[in-house]
Formats: structure tokens, sequence, C-alpha cells
């Protein structure tokens, strides 16, 4: 019973449920936090009609996923870079961090938002592919193939959780929601566009986050595995240590 006190309870008696549903409300009260939602669905959608017509005989349930999940792993991330940075440059972390000094369970508590919200996001793509799949099957008398190795259908997960945790890392390390937002938007396709140079191409496919995930996808192989762990240590790993221990010693003046 003690044990449970102290893992729930911190010294001011604030659980971490409850930092969490306050973070909650904050990722999603908002007028642009509301903005961002409605229009990651309604472009899901649309794109969700697109890949109904697009879908082809005896293509894999899978086939429209690529689509469908697009709206939501370019604009979801940035839910979670508004919810860190903007709590920096608004000043209400003075308030935040006054009712919870324990600033790592804000943190955790962000994190858990963002997982819960890949989870929840990840299962509704997954619901929609499937059911476009079986729409333009019945429509166009069309086979489903039913029979995509597990292993395909879980790479399929790495997109989005690789965009959101690196505007989780930007948003941490930069704590500046211009900054983060450009560095979410800048670093991956100008690394795309390096690593197809001649010269330094090779070396850069180690640093490309966008190249090595979609060569992974694509087909994994020693060397694929290896650039896409180092381009993950790089883009994600390395800034999310950084703005931890920026957000741990960061003056709230």
């Amino acid at each position: 019973m003690k044990t449970d006190i102290s893992l729930n309870v911190d010294t001011n008696g604030v659980r971490l449920s409850n930092i969490v549903k306050a973070e909650t409300r904050k990722a999603t009260d908002t007028h642009v936090s509301r903005i961002i939602i409605i229009t990651i669905v309604l472009l899901t959608f649309a794109m969700f009609v697109v890949s109904i017509y697009k879908f082809g005989n005896a293509a894999s349930w899978t086939h429209p996923f690529n689509a469908i999940s697009s709206p939501a792993c370019t604009i979801l991330p940035i839910i979670f870079i508004l919810l860190i940075c903007e709590e920096w440059t608004r000043g209400t972390a003075l308030v935040t961090y006054t009712f919870v000094p324990q600033r790592n369970k804000v943190i955790l508590a962000k994190f858990i938002i963002l997982l819960v919200f890949f989870l929840g996001t990840i299962i509704t793509l997954y619901a929609f592919s499937a059911i476009a799949s079986i729409i333009a099957s019945g429509t166009n008398s069309y086979s489903i193939s039913w029979s995509e190795p597990i292993y395909s259908v879980i790479l399929l997960i790495l997109p989005l959780l690789v965009n959101m945790l690196f505007g989780f890392s930007m948003a941490i390390a930069t704590q500046e929601t211009t900054l983060a937002l450009g560095l979410y938007f800048f670093v991956p396709p100008t690394t795309v566009v390096v690593s197809q140079l001649p010269v330094i191409g090779p070396y850069a496919k180690w640093f490309s986050l966008e190249h090595s995930s979609s060569i992974f996808i694509a087909g994994a192989t020693g060397v694929t595995t290896a650039q896409y762990i180092c381009s993950l240590f790089i883009w994600i790993f390395v800034p999310c240590i950084i703005g931890i221990f920026r957000n741990m010693k960061r003056d709230l003046n």
C-alpha cells in the first residue's frame, strides 16, 4: 500500500494522472488545436475516399493505408510541438511548474499523451484502411488480399511514430514554437535532398531520417537498419536528452 502511494502522489499531492488530464486539455482545448484536429479529420476522410477509387483488384487491405495516414503523419505532431513550446513562449510554464515543481512529471505526462494519441490514431487508420478496401471490393467486385505479413503491417506505424517523436524532440530541445516548426518541416526534406548528392550522399543517408525510414520500410538490410537507428539517435534521442536537461535547468523567470 505504501508503495502505491509513493508511485502515484508526489510531495505536493499531485498525481501523475491529474497532470496527464491537465496536459490533455492544454493539447486539445485550444482554438488552434481544434483547427488542427478538424483539418486532420477532413483530409483523412478525403484521402479515404480517394483510396477507394484507387484500390486495385487483389490488392492488400493495407494498400490504402499510406494515403489515408498521410494527413495525420504530417499534421498531428504539430499539436505536441505547440503543447511543449507554447508553455515557454506564452510564459505559462511558471504556472505549471509552480503547481508541479517536479518537471520530469510534466514531461512524462506530455509523452504519455503523445503515446495515447499515437495508439488511438494508428488503430483508427488501420480500421479506415480495411473499411476502404471492403468498400472498394464491394463496389467493383474486387478481391482483397488479407494475407499481409504481420511484419509489414507493423512497419506501417513507423512514419507516424517517427514523425511524432521527431516533432516532440524538436519542441523539447528548442522550446521555441517558430524554431521547432521550422526544423520539423525543414530537416526531413533537406536531408533527403542531401542524401541524393553524388559525393556526400552515401554519408548523408546516415543522417537522413526520411530516407532511412522509407528504405527501411521498403526492405530492411543490415546497412539500412543501421542507417535508420543512427538517424533516430541523431534526430530524436539526442535532442530529447538535450531538451530534458534544458527543461529541468531553465529559469522560469
